[in-house]
């Protein structure tokens, strides 16, 4: 952004250019070739003061506890999917499904849009529902393509800009629960409704990853609803119930994401991100916020290079059995925390080298936990680990 002139009659004549580079955005400012993982911080929401709505508003994050909590956004170039030209891998809640799915986008002059899903073969087992070790609900590998994109950002976007779609999509999936179904073909059918709008603009603070407040980001601010609705269906036929409660699945089922957004220029993932219980978007019915806090800038706006060491752990959802991955060794000690969700302690141990295979297979009951690595006791990243 140019500097303005500090003559107020200047500074009149300079202001619609002003605004418009700065909170208009467009291929130009937006992000160019997303690649590599990003890190995504939890937050305590105790600790989140009231964010208003605004124009020209300042938002003042800075203050914020950063919990240790932590997700993941990886980012690559995409091939032989229609349309898109990236990939961004994603870990999913869909009610008793949790799974990984690469979400297939593209970046071009009218703006950013995802066309479908890439997913890997992956197995829930059903053996503690029906009694049957062998009995599994299996997602397919496969490309599910949107009848019509999902739109993250039409470009040009400023205050004001609203957009919506809507999208279909079909999972193939095997259901074995024997004697009766034999790996019977299982459909998954989605209708995906998205309605967002720019409510505000201004510029934002955060807390950086070493803990100090961030210089402040031209930013938009983007209010969104997204309702997801699932049906299912067996052999051609609707799904019936009995077998869908065995997966923790429900005929028609629903998911509603309520959610505020302040993307800055550049990036793919929003600078903040703040999800609520309902469609009120009340301030006292925050559910969770999140900060992306790499490629920072101090308050003098020196630009931070080092986007902070990363840690990478897979497979996930796993078996039990995982990978941990760290930048480098050197003369740092490492190590891991795995906790449940209240945060209770489960295991530690020690990371001797820049790969190290852990296993608590038969230690931990299958469900969510967090992983948390540590260099020379400093907790550095954290991932959510399904083990099933």
């Amino acid at each position: 952004m140019k500097k303005l002139f500090t003559l107020f009659i200047a500074c009149l004549g300079l202001a619609t250019t002003a605004y418009s580079q700065a909170h208009v955005f467009t291929k130009a400012n937006g992000p160019a070739n997303p690649t590599g993982i990003d890190t995504i911080y939890g937050t305590v929401l105790s600790s989140v003061p009231t964010v208003p709505d605004g124009q020209w508003h300042t938002w003042d994050l800075s203050t914020v506890i950063l919990a240790s909590y932590r997700y993941y956004a990886q980012f690559s170039t995409a091939g032989g999917f229609a349309n898109a030209t990236h990939a961004n891998q994603a870990y999913i809640e869909n009610m008793g499904m949790s799974y990984v799915t690469n979400f297939m986008f593209s970046i071009d002059n009218s703006g950013i849009k995802t066309h479908g899903e890439r997913l890997a073969r992956q197995a829930f087992p059903l053996g503690s529902q029906t009694g049957n070790p062998n009995d599994s609900l299996v997602i397919k590998a496969q490309d599910v393509v949107y009848s019509a994109p999902q739109v993250q950002m039409p470009y040009p976007a400023t205050m004001g800009t609203k957009w919506n779609a809507t999208s279909k999509a079909v999972f193939n999936m095997e259901l074995t629960a024997l004697p009766i179904y034999n790996k019977a073909q299982t459909e998954r059918r989605s209708t995906i409704n998205s309605t967002s709008e720019v409510i505000g603009w201004g510029n934002l603070k955060i807390k950086r990853l070493d803990g100090k407040p961030s210089g402040s980001k031209h930013v938009l601010l983007v209010k969104s609803t997204i309702t997801t609705q699932d049906s299912f269906f067996l052999n051609g036929s609707l799904a019936p119930a009995p077998i869908l409660q065995m997966a923790g699945l429900q005929q028609g089922q629903t998911q509603v994401v309520y959610q505020k957004s302040f993307y800055r220029e550049y990036e793919m993932m929003p600078m903040a991100n703040i999800t609520y219980e309902d469609a009120t978007f009340a301030d006292n019915k925050k559910k969770d916020v999140n900060f992306h806090a790499q490629r920072l800038p101090y308050p003098d706006n020196v630009e931070d290079i080092d986007g902070g060491q990363m840690a990478e752990i897979y497979p996930n959802p796993t078996n039990g059995i995982f990978t941990v991955h760290i930048p480098e060794t050197g003369k740092s000690e490492w190590s891991y925390n795995v906790t449940d969700m209240t945060g209770k302690l489960v295991t530690k141990g020690q990371l001797n080298s820049s790969k190290t295979l852990v296993s608590l297979q038969g230690t931990v009951a299958p469900g969510s936990y967090i992983v948390t690595i540590l260099q020379d006791g400093t907790a550095i990243s954290g991932q959510k680990l399904v083990i099933q």
